[in-house]
């Protein structure tokens, strides 16, 4: 190992060597650790270790990776690493990687943050380690809590400024900014004052008096040590030193194993355990490869490149396909929304908002304006009074406002997609609480409208009240059985539609609003509510530069899926019998026949029809894939690739644990957690589904059952059966012993 060290002298901690390491890839590095660690009692090794190992962010484990991790218990020492690479080749073919990282060994001094700093050219970039002072020199951290309930006494007194500065007849445009920009300024201003400091909870309040007397013992022996540097006051500083991490993990464990015995549905910390368990910890956001080859390094740059992504995802990518049809839509949208509004809508009352805000989610993050949900929930008569007054003046102004259509976007990582492409990390967009409000008296006017009037085809399934994704999957499931009876052939094509909610074309949006006679005020107010609408990209504590949003409806708007579904409502309704299967976006053709030649005759023409329509109003398809049986008696898969399919897919979920609990006996396991078996369960959940399909308002649906199940005895068994079938041995043996059970109490 190359290396050059110094010695630093320190104020409240002992002497610490300083060494910059370089490791030749591959070298052994054993002897050369135990010397450079053995330099002092504190010691902090930093460079380029030429060490690859998933344990530090690396994608693969080289040999010298995996005997550093060996070497860490033998030698003692702790592994320090950026969350982010620091090795990026010059040549765009290899994986970036962390080489760069710290050993510490002795080292009491707090870590605060290791990064890498994307300023230079070089392949390995510089790595900044800051570290602070030990425990006893640590200033105190704080959060902030929030005293709610001065929060709501606070917002009964409102004849203050800026609200006493608010018209009392809310009327223009100006004045509905102005009393906007008052009132959040009121709430922000009465949330801080109510807000104070406190310690930050930490693990030490819970820890038991044992480990709290062996805490102070070892703060007092590295007191000791570092005024008087003898080499006993050393080992014992760190003898202790180790006991207290032994001893606190040790109760960790303990703690753990306590709360995994107690553990049920009912204990308060149950969902926040089953949450924190099936989340993927946080991991930072990558260099990202821009389309033009180059990568973006730093915070600002990252946050460019998403942005860049979006704003490119928000927007109709391809030419259009008739742009006559695209010019005489847009000029007509221009011409009737030009016009005077001619409909009135039902006003705003003081009760619809009251219902709205005692609904909102608190836990829901707040946008620009820092307006939580909490804080609305708080709001006193008066003050939901004028939130009226507003969105009264907005419906009378056909006016949607331009502060709550600013959003702040923050991304999460698609699971299974690579991390370095700006593509691959879902928009989350954050909105403004009182806009999220105002939209939703907008959604409830114009679902009375279309569900009201029963406008939504039939076919759609997805953002209607009582339909479902698995009555819409029941159609095609009985379509298909049906065709069995007669020996008829069934073809599926399902459509993929790319970016869906974020392409739609926002006159042709408002020309189907027309087109479906909503009330054109109502339609003022959406036009308004889609145009001139922007965004911030947020990466750490970067935000990138204001973009505007050209196409698409909002994400995380409770308005969008209903005028998504209003966009697709005139989709081709195929004849000739082909069945048209709506969820959201997702789409389905499906046709049975006798012959080949009927399927291929009929199918295609509504395949066809619908890639026009598709073409004709901006919507873009990834992909059209048929649907085949995989494992049915006539399917082309080899024998071999089902077994495979059985193995993998089915028999794994199937055994799942099998060999701690397939020793028990099943009957008695499902009496006494007296719960149904999976085929009861399965029974009774059937019934519930076939009562509610048949009645069902949906003439589709009540279509798809309306049929009496073949016998037990037939070859073919159709969704229904499962209400006639008699119950199997295992639920007839569990039934027996709760009739036991019964008789004995």
């Amino acid at each position: 190992m190359e290396a050059t060290g110094c010695r630093l002298a320190m104020t409240g901690h002992s002497t610490i060597v300083i060494v910059s390491v370089y490791l030749p890839s591959p070298n052994r590095c054993s002897g050369d650790l135990r010397a450079l660690l053995g330099l002092g009692d504190a010691v902090i090794l930093f460079g380029d270790f030429n060490c690859k190992n998933p344990r530090w962010g690396c994608a693969v484990m080289d040999e010298n990776g995996k005997k550093l991790d060996r070497f860490q218990d033998r030698l003692e020492f702790e592994i320090v690493a950026p969350s982010t690479a620091t090795y990026f080749p010059h040549n765009d073919t290899y994986r970036t990687s962390t080489l760069d990282i710290a050993l510490t060994k002795g080292v009491d001094l707090n870590l605060n943050s290791i990064e890498p700093l994307h300023r230079l050219s070089s392949d390995h970039r510089p790595v900044l380690l800051k570290m602070g002072p030990p425990d006893g020199g640590r200033p105190v951290s704080t959060v902030k809590i929030t005293d709610w309930k001065r929060v709501s006494t606070a917002f009964e007194k409102i004849d203050t400024p800026p609200l006493n500065r608010i018209p009392d007849d809310i009327s223009t445009i100006e004045q509905i900014d102005h009393a906007i920009g008052a009132l959040t300024s009121h709430v922000r201003t009465v949330v801080e004052k109510c807000e104070r400091e406190v310690p930050a909870s930490s693990d030490r309040r819970k820890f038991p008096p044992d480990i709290l007397e062996l805490i102070r013992t070892k703060n007092a022996a590295l007191r000791r040590a570092s005024a008087y540097p003898t080499p006993e006051y050393r080992s014992r500083a760190r003898a202790l030193q180790r006991k207290v991490k032994a001893r606190v993990q040790e109760f960790r464990n303990e703690t753990w194993s306590d709360l995994m015995e107690e553990i049920r549905p009912s204990h308060k910390a149950f969902w926040k355990i089953t949450k924190a368990l099936k989340t993927e910890g946080y991991t930072p956001i990558l260099p990202l490869k821009r389309p033009d080859g180059t990568t973006a390094l730093d915070d600002a740059e990252v946050a460019e490149c998403i942005a860049d992504s979006i704003e490119t995802q928000c927007s109709h990518v391809s030419p259009p396909h008739d742009i006559a049809h695209i010019n005489s839509i847009e000029e007509e949208v221009l011409q009737k929304t030009s016009l005077e509004p001619k409909d009135d809508l039902t006003p705003v009352s003081l009760s619809e908002v009251q219902l709205l805000v005692k609904s909102l989610k608190t836990r829901k993050a707040p946008g620009l304006d820092g307006v939580s949900n909490k804080a609305n929930k708080c709001f006193s008569q008066p003050l939901l009074s004028l939130l009226v007054a507003i969105f009264n003046a907005c419906l009378q102004n056909c006016y949607f406002p331009s502060v709550w259509k600013e959003a702040e976007v923050i991304s999460i990582h698609k699971p299974g997609k690579p991390r370095d492409l700006p593509a691959s990390y879902r928009p989350i967009s954050l909105l403004s609480g009182l806009a999220k409000l105002f939209e939703r008296v907008l959604k409830t006017r114009l679902s009375n409208h279309l569900f009201g009037k029963g406008l939504i085809i039939d076919e759609q399934f997805g953002f209607r009240p009582a339909h479902s994704c698995p009555q819409q999957v029941l159609r095609p499931v009985e379509y298909v059985m049906e065709g069995f009876k007669t020996k008829q052939k069934t073809v599926s094509v399902f459509f993929d539609v790319a970016k869906a909610f974020d392409r739609v074309w926002h006159a042709g949006l408002v020309h189907k609003l027309y087109s479906l006679e909503v009330p054109d005020r109502l339609i003022f107010i959406i036009q308004n509510f889609l145009y001139n609408r922007y965004f911030t990209f947020r990466h750490e504590r970067t935000h990138s530069t204001r973009r505007l949003i050209r196409a698409g409806v909002p994400q995380g708007s409770g308005l969008s899926p209903l005028l998504y579904s209003a966009y697709t409502n005139d989709i081709p309704r195929p004849t000739s019998g082909v069945q048209l299967a709506l969820f959201a976006d997702d789409t389905a053709l499906f046709f049975r026949s006798r012959t080949k030649r009927s399927i291929f005759r009929h199918l295609p023409k509504a395949i066809d029809e619908l890639g026009q329509w598709f073409r004709k109003w901006r919507i873009e398809v990834n992909r059209i894939a048929r649907l085949g049986a995989m494992l049915g008696r006539k399917s082309k898969l080899s024998r071999r690739n089902k077994r495979t399919l059985y193995k993998t897919c089915i028999r794994t979920v199937m055994t799942y644990a099998s060999p701690v609990f397939a020793h028990a006996d099943s009957k008695v396991l499902y009496r006494d957690m007296e719960l149904p078996t999976l085929t009861k369960y399965m029974k009774d959940a059937s019934k519930r589904f076939f009562d509610i399909a048949g009645s069902h308002p949906n003439a589709l649906l009540r279509a798809a059952v309306d049929y009496q199940p073949p016998p037990p005895t037939h070859f073919l068994r159709r969704p229904r059966n499962v209400l006639i079938d008699p119950p199997d041995a295992l639920t007839a043996a569990v039934d027996s012993l709760n009739d036991v059970n019964d008789t004995q109490d």
